[in-house]
């Protein structure tokens, strides 16, 4: 079950609305806990009931870990007790999420014989351990208290707006909000228009550029490209992994401010950035902090030791992080390369004077050029894609059925709406629209077509789930 498909639309979430809200005040943390897993359960397509139990290890340990840290004085104790609740939540995560990929390169470069298992991957398993490692760290460093309340606790590391993709919001933040909420009007109706802003996203923009995107990485294979359809499926990859996963946080924003929790943001305008390093601050801002906040600044950040190194070693995690393939570890250092380059260039005064435009410009393609490691199945095939993006390897006697990308309306129109919402300029209409009364009926207008538009994908297109769900 994902944000947006029927079940969870017309079925899940009226369900759990009705529920949680003629329930007494005490008892609203469980109803959302229940339902939680209710939604995990039948979320879960590959990796079994075994994926519940995985999560319930990982919240039940350390809920007890926590309580541990908490009570223990003295520091041995503490960072033996913290290490064992680094290791014990990150050993689940190794396991199922790289063991295949570690066994098969042993076999493969040391010529071992490591059995490969049939192993799954619980859905969400990266981002629920990343939650529960930063509750660890910081009941460590005591920003924090240990949470008593088991269900609480259970609930910020399961609550359905946020265990398939984020964001990795630190328990400090949402401390608060587990304890005491209020749900008044302006917010919810508030994240009613998120969550219709972040399913059109998701199925009139992500879901119709994915289209092209798999059509086009599909011919790539084959060579049966040409240089312009090349660089058209990489822009649409570009586009579409935006608009998917922004979109996926927008439901999730949306739907936290319907029970009162206030979900952060994830992104900011990503795509205006001139420099790689300010990409990284405008996507996917809850797992930049956390890798800044718990790796970075622990390993010595800026302050002492070598910068590049530290640099070295978040952006190959980062890599890793997504997924076990050595199309995400050279993607990982790719982003890495050009951020230690402007780490040490940034102060010259060559660097000063290029045109911020210039800077946008190349800082997209690099991003983008990203994405075609990000997106290619193995490396062979990213270099097959990067050659055809250059017209190295063209297979020109297969170029009759290409022309119809260049000629597609739909594609053509939902290109033009992307690139536009790219752009704060949608940000500062959305300001414009909510200073006027009789606008923001245009805005409710608005919001209501753009929402029965989606329903009507939704009900009639194919099961299309979050790219971030791999992770």
């Amino acid at each position: 079950m994902v944000f947006s498909t029927v079940v969870f639309i017309f079925a899940f979430l009226p369900s759990v609305l009705i529920v949680y809200f003629i329930t007494p005040t005490k008892i609203k943390n469980f109803v959302l806990f229940l339902f939680s897993l209710v939604f995990y359960v039948f979320s879960i397509v590959y990796g079994g009931i075994q994926s519940v139990f995985v999560l319930g290890f990982s919240i039940v340990f350390s809920y007890l870990l926590g309580l541990w840290l908490d009570a223990a004085r003295s520091k041995s104790w503490r960072k033996g007790v913290l290490i064992l609740g680094l290791g014990s939540n990150l050993l689940p995560l190794v396991y199922y999420k790289y063991y295949n990929f570690a066994a098969t390169n042993i076999n493969y470069y040391l010529h071992w014989q490591i059995t490969i298992s049939d192993v799954f991957l619980p859905l969400g398993i990266s981002f629920f351990t990343f939650k529960a490692l930063s509750y660890l760290i910081d009941v460590y460093w005591q920003k924090t208290e240990a949470e008593r309340n088991i269900i609480d606790f259970a609930l910020y590391l399961s609550i359905f707006t946020q265990i398939m993709s984020g964001p990795i919001m630190p328990y400090k933040d949402m401390r608060d909000e587990l304890k005491n909420r209020v749900v008044t009007l302006d917010a919810f109706t508030y994240g009613i228009r998120r969550f219709c802003y972040g399913l059109a996203k998701k199925v009139l923009i992500a879901d119709i550029l994915g289209q092209t995107v798999d059509m086009i990485f599909s011919a790539a294979s084959g060579q049966q490209i040409d240089i312009p359809t090349a660089w058209l499926g990489m822009i649409c990859y570009t586009l579409q992994i935006y608009f998917d996963f922004s979109g996926y946080t927008d439901m999730a924003i949306g739907l936290g401010k319907m029970f009162g929790f206030g979900t952060m943001e994830n992104f900011n305008y990503p795509y205006i950035s001139r420099s790689v390093t300010e990409f990284w601050r405008r996507w996917h801002i809850s797992l930049s902090s956390w890798f800044r906040n718990y790796l970075y600044i622990p390993m010595g950040g800026n302050r002492y030791g070598n910068v590049y190194f530290h640099l070295f070693i978040v952006f190959l995690v980062t890599g890793i992080w997504h997924g076990a393939s050595w199309t995400f570890i050279v993607w990982g250092l790719w982003h890495g390369l050009f951020v230690i380059l402007e780490r040490m260039f940034a102060h010259s005064l060559w660097y000063k004077r290029i045109p911020s435009a210039v800077k946008t410009i190349v800082t997209l393609l690099i991003v983008a050029m990203g994405w075609v490691l990000f997106r290619a199945a193995n490396l062979a095939e990213a270099l097959t894609y990067f050659k055809l993006l250059f017209g190295l390897g063209s297979d020109t006697s297969s170029l009759e059925f290409t022309f119809m990308y260049y000629f597609n309306p739909q594609l053509v129109f939902t290109l033009i709406i992307a690139c536009f919402l790219s752009a704060p300029l949608v940000s500062k209409l959305e300001l414009f629209l909510s200073q006027k009364s009789w606008l923001k009926v245009g805005r409710v207008v608005l919001m209501s077509v753009l929402m029965v538009i989606s329903l009507m994908f939704v009900m009639t297109g194919t099961y299309n789930p979050f790219i971030y769900f791999q992770f």
